[in-house]
């Protein structure tokens, strides 16, 4: 009886595999090195592309692109240092006027709610806060000898900053060469369709961003109107971190409340409750109203697909990845819909 032995793998068939895995796991060990300086990369990019419909509206005004992004950063680095020089000396005076002030704000707290008094009393819960700003300067004393690695920190900080600002730069300088270029890897028979996706994608980024930055200033604008007309303490630090929180998708509105209602209980439980009232009805008006309009103009996607993408961005990225998810999910809207289904209903 005949016997059929089973065709072993060629040594180069196996070298072959043993190459390829070996290569695949040293990309992969490559990316996850330099995963980092990736990340800078792509928010730069993302960054450029934002700022890309501004510099188009200076160079139709008769500007060169050169001459145009000048104007776009100048103009930025202006806001920001004016900014910092209007908020920050005001902030940090808050800041620690709430801390000195924050035993008295307890004590008013309990005068309003017995059952709080109760506690804070047999707690001495006022003395301890006395005693723990007190400790402050003592505290920060002690810690200089961390200095080093806070200024290493901060220099960090700086350097991320000024790589992806020159990366930004030097996208929005070359963005079109880099279009063209990339269009070029596509087969002649199909790069006008790639093409003719690519621009809305590019939009649709640029849309989000500004949307995005127009929700989280009208926000603590919105926010610094009210806290300061009901008297809630420190209107500036507070408005201040609810447009900073606004910037992240879905639960931002809620994280940048929940500072300004603490502190207004502080003051008062009527003020608390009014203060809680408006962040509850603002954060209405803009998941229902404001922002579905400016994301359904932008990018087009549906709340599920929002919600959904805004978790796993966060969850990959933290911030980053929260705030670049939701035109992520509409570009690959816009490639399931134009390349694979087309490819679905053909095959």
């Amino acid at each position: 009886m005949a016997t059929t032995a089973q065709e072993k793998p060629s040594n180069a068939t196996v070298v072959r595999i043993v190459l390829i895995v070996a290569a695949t796991l040293l990309l992969l060990a490559g990316i996850y090195t330099v995963r980092h300086i990736l990340l800078l990369v792509f928010v730069a990019a993302f960054l450029a592309v934002g700022l890309d419909p501004a510099v188009r509206r200076l160079e139709k005004m008769g500007m060169r692109r050169g001459i145009a992004i000048s104007v776009i950063f100048l103009g930025a680095l202006a806001f920001i240092v004016g900014f910092i020089a209007a908020v920050i000396p005001p902030l940090v005076e808050q800041i620690a006027e709430f801390a000195s002030n924050l035993p008295n704000y307890v004590r008013d707290l309990a005068e309003n709610n017995p059952r709080i008094r109760e506690w804070i009393n047999s707690n001495d819960i006022p003395a301890k806060l006395q005693s723990a700003v007190s400790d402050i300067p003592k505290i920060i004393g002690g810690s200089l000898g961390n200095v080093v690695g806070i200024a290493g920190s901060v220099l960090s900080a700086l350097f991320n900053g000024l790589t992806v600002m020159i990366l930004t730069i030097y996208f929005l300088s070359s963005l079109s060469h880099i279009r063209e270029g990339s269009l070029k890897l596509v087969p002649k028979s199909r790069r006008e369709k790639v093409k003719d996706l690519l621009d809305p994608i590019l939009e649709k980024i640029g849309g989000y961003i500004a949307g995005q930055l127009s929700v989280a200033l009208l926000a603590g604008i919105l926010a610094f109107v009210f806290l300061a007309i009901a008297g809630v303490p420190f209107p500036v630090a507070l408005a201040l971190w609810v447009a900073i929180s606004a910037l992240i998708p879905m639960v931002g509105a809620t994280l940048g409340a929940i500072p300004a209602v603490i502190v207004a209980f502080f003051t008062s439980t009527g003020l608390g409750i009014a203060t809680l009232i408006y962040f509850i009805i603002y954060q209405q008006i803009e998941n229902y109203v404001i922002a579905p309009r400016i994301m359904t103009r932008a990018v087009d996607i549906s709340p599920a697909a929002v919600l959904l993408s805004a978790l796993i961005g966060g969850s990959l990225l933290g911030f980053v990845g929260a705030l670049m998810a939701i035109p992520t999910a509409a570009s690959l809207k816009l490639i399931f819909q134009e390349i694979v289904l087309p490819r679905a209903e053909e095959a």
